[in-house]
């Protein structure tokens, strides 16, 4: 079988359109982590640093457990008739549009926390873009080649998003604040707002629905609805009228007419081509769905998302910390951050991007091909433990070498680490979940809750780790909650070995269709 490359996939307009609506997502969060501290600064100068960490979780979660609320919702919405694939995307990215700036322009964390709720609950893009993605390549070769774009662009959003917040957000200077009228944090917002806008113009304009109840019809409820209404006018306006032939007409008398209406004329239309006829397809019923592998690969998914996500914010909350002033004790006893400004940690959060953007793009696909999707997840999968173990650390070396070279040489390493494992994984548990469907009318729901299982984890175990890390600075071990994270790393190790890679759709063949093979 000849190997697929991205220059060989089809589609390649749809897949440039749900590429660009998988960027807009971590472009958006990885935004507001590099300015989130100065942010909380802004809204309560005096809060402590114990009291930040915990408003910093709540910001994060808040969004994630909205989507989790809802996006199941949404992924039965994207699996019906009455709803379809593009219609959610298109709610979804107008209405994170909205969010982001209500959130740049909030001057309270409760009008934050507010606003990041609105964007959750009405949003369901990543899954329904990876559902969209799967359904233009139904094709294993170029399935997994295609649904590897949407890490790709979602690696782009996490190299671009955080040089956005840092190099848009305004410093603490009053000046600067004077200069955006006293909203320092509304120009990434207006930045991210404008990409929400542009995908969702493209998917508006360029994107087709893939859902398959609704390609044989004249598409979406929406539409339907608009077309009968146009109909209903038209046939009030117009009226045929058809001679009857009579074997006792006459010159000179009067023809009998029959007056018939567009809806009960039995006489179509020469032009008019005839439309397809097609049986709908029965769909998996709800209870079905969830068989032993689905749950497997779902509780393995929890894990992941729950750890990868609070490294990543963890992380950003503990380059903005001030520095210790108190001596360490090592090797577990010492405290503060590396006191980054925003445009500092928007560098360094952008150093991961660029790293995962190049491994995905040319390391990932060629290790995939060679050893398999599973095999690949299972080893990175054990980089993180280590990873968590170290990232502290960097604190400890800028106690007794000064010099910000070390303490970046020591930073950047971490990263290097981390990106290492997360393309591994990240790519990998896409396909895993596109994978594990059973059912092809069930692949949009699968994918949506695998978006909600994925949030539940980045609102809940955010919230923890950040507790966990306040009280650590509390005490005088900044590591704390990193080295708890460790042990969640560990714990995905583990879950890992209970998943198999499924049969995309295959594992459950319903009766009509087993009499249509026939």
């Amino acid at each position: 079988e000849t190997k697929a490359s991205y220059m060989s996939l089809p589609n390649k307009k749809q897949l440039a359109i749900l590429c660009i609506v998988r960027l807009a997502d971590p472009l958006a969060s990885t935004s507001i982590q590099t300015y989130m501290f100065y942010q909380l600064k802004f809204f309560e100068p005096s809060i402590s640093a114990e009291r930040l960490a915990t408003y910093a979780g709540i910001i994060v979660g808040a969004k994630t457990a909205a989507q989790v609320c809802t996006g199941m919702l949404w992924g039965r919405l994207a699996d019906s008739e009455f709803g379809g694939r593009k219609a959610v995307l298109m709610i979804g990215l107008l209405s994170s549009a909205v969010a982001s700036l209500g959130y740049g322009f909030s001057r309270t964390f409760i009008s934050a926390v507010a606003w990041q709720v609105f964007g959750g609950a009405m949003s369901s893009t990543i899954g329904i873009a990876r559902c969209v993605v799967a359904e233009l390549n139904p094709e294993k070769r170029y399935r997994t080649r295609a649904l590897l774009l949407l890490p790709l662009f979602a690696s782009a959003g996490t190299l671009f998003g955080p040089l956005v917040g840092g190099m848009l957000s305004a410093q603490q200077t009053p000046e600067e604040e004077k200069m955006l009228k006293g909203y320092p944090y509304a120009a990434p917002n207006l930045f991210v707002a404008s990409v929400y806008v542009v995908a969702a113009v493209c998917v508006f304009f360029g994107l087709e629905e893939t859902l398959e109840t609704l390609q044989h019809t004249e598409g979406s409820f929406a539409r339907r609805l608009r077309k009968r209404l146009a109909t209903f006018k038209s046939s009030r306006q117009t009226v045929d009228y058809l001679p009857l032939a009579s074997e006792d007409f006459t010159p000179g008398s009067e023809s009998p007419v029959i007056e018939m209406s567009p809806s009960n004329s039995s006489f179509p239309a020469i032009n008019e081509p005839a439309k397809p006829t097609t049986r709908k397809k029965k769909a998996l019923p709800f209870r079905r769905i969830w068989t032993r592998n689905v749950l497997c690969t779902m509780l393995a998914h929890f894990i992941i998302a729950g750890h990868l996500s609070t490294f990543a914010n963890l992380w950003a909350i503990f380059l903005s910390t001030p520095l210790s002033t108190s001596p360490p004790h090592p090797p577990f006893t010492f405290t503060g951050g590396l006191g980054m400004i925003p445009r500092e940690v928007g560098f360094a959060m952008s150093a991961l991007g660029v790293v995962g953007v190049v491994l995905q793009l040319i390391v990932y696909p060629m290790l995939n091909d060679r050893f398999g999707t599973i095999r690949i997840w299972r080893w990175a999968l054990f980089v993180f433990p280590f990873v968590y173990a170290l990232a502290p650390f960097p604190s400890l070396i800028a106690s007794y070498f000064p010099p910000k070279v070390v303490v970046w040489i020591s930073m950047l390493f971490v990263l290097l680490l981390f990106v290492i494992g997360r393309t591994g994984v990240i790519p990998a548990t896409t396909l895993l979940i596109n994978d594990c469907t059973p059912h092809p009318s069930v692949r949009g729901t699968i994918h949506t809750a695998g978006t909600v299982i994925g949030n539940l984890a980045r609102s809940f175990f955010p919230i923890i780790a950040f507790v966990i890390f306040g009280k650590g600075l509390q005490i005088g071990v900044v590591g704390l909650g990193f080295w708890c994270l460790a042990s969640l790393g560990g714990l995905a190790c583990v879950a890992s070995w209970w998943v198999i890679e499924g049969g995309n759709g295959t594992e459950i063949v319903l009766e009509d269709e087993g009499e249509d093979e026939d």
